[in-house]
């Protein structure tokens, strides 16, 4: 009797099932979706997006109608292979999904001096610069860090208030039902 080659197949598609809109959906070429997004890792959140769901619509038929759930899907399981990847742990904060967290720097470009600091500081990714910092990845940003900050001579970096965090971060963990 001939074998039969099973999943771990040698160029065979790896299907992954995801819940998408409440329905259990087979995701063809999962692990070269999430390869594609990999060769992007050192662009932006949007530039990864677009990867993903572009390799996405290579091996799979997405409905325009549903194409936002699918992306969300995707992201989700995108976000802890990067993670994994680039050795962060922080893809949850207590317990909350950390792009809920509003947890980032905001610099006031009227104070900024374009020296670069705050970008040669943060070993994250957060800031892009060309001829200024840009806060390119913001959900990269651990949450209450304030590092950047400190090394700005300009001070034209800031923070939400801790308090603010603590009440936002209360009130997400309500939502997601987590005990504190």
């Amino acid at each position: 009797m001939p074998e039969v080659c099973g999943p771990g197949c040698p160029g065979k598609s790896v299907v992954k099932h995801l819940v998408i809109g409440g329905q259990e959906v087979g995701i063809a070429g999962f692990d070269s979706i999430m390869a594609k997004g990999l060769e992007h890792v050192k662009g932006s959140d949007n530039e990864q997006r677009d990867a993903i769901l572009k390799e996405l619509k290579v091996h799979n038929y997405v409905p325009e109608a549903v194409e936002k759930e699918y992306l969300q899907a995707i992201w989700a399981e995108f976000r802890q292979v990067r993670g994994k990847r680039l050795g962060q742990i922080e893809e949850r904060f207590h317990g909350v999904p950390r792009e809920e967290i509003t947890w980032y720097p905001s610099i006031d470009y009227d104070r900024c001096s374009a020296c670069g600091k705050c970008a040669e500081f943060c070993h994250r990714d957060v800031y892009t610069f060309d001829d200024k910092p840009h806060v390119e990845n913001p959900f990269r940003c651990v949450v209450s860090c304030t590092g950047c900050q400190k090394v700005c001579p300009e001070e034209a970096i800031s923070f939400p208030t801790l308090v603010a965090l603590r009440e936002e971060l209360k009130a997400l963990k309500k939502k997601h039902g987590i005990l504190t």
